[in-house]
């Protein structure tokens, strides 16, 4: 249920925002939710390690999980998708994001949804 409750939620700010937003890379873009709440995945995602989250969105299927390290930072993560849906001709994704950074292990459960250019953006 509350996985359903999220995914109404996610794409109800979808169309809000609108069904033609247009951006340039291909990657992983908007608000990390959890970032100002202290989440230490949200704070330790670079520009390489949200390519490849937007690689594992586009590429894993529900339930398996996309593995990564970064190596400027030496911190892992693990993404995994739980649920795809279609809303106003876009795919969204609620996923799980496990990081490890600096020994401290940090979990996320939040969703996205694939734009018109292929980025992935997260509600709001």
């Amino acid at each position: 249920m509350k996985r359903g409750l999220t995914l109404l939620l996610t794409c109800l700010a979808v169309l809000q925002v609108g069904c033609a937003s247009r951006e340039r890379s291909v990657t992983l873009i908007g608000a990390f939710p959890g970032a100002g709440l202290g989440s230490v995945a949200a704070r330790a995602m670079d520009e390489a390690d949200r390519r490849e989250a937007a690689r594992a969105l586009e590429s894993t299927r529900d339930g398996q999980s996309a593995s990564w390290r970064n190596r400027a930072t030496g911190d892992s993560f693990a993404l995994t998708p739980t649920l795809a849906a279609e809303q106003c001709g876009r795919t969204c994704r609620e996923f799980i994001l496990e990081a490890s950074v600096g020994g401290r292990v940090d979990k996320i459960f939040a969703s996205a949804c694939r734009q018109d250019d292929g980025n992935w953006r997260f509600p709001g």
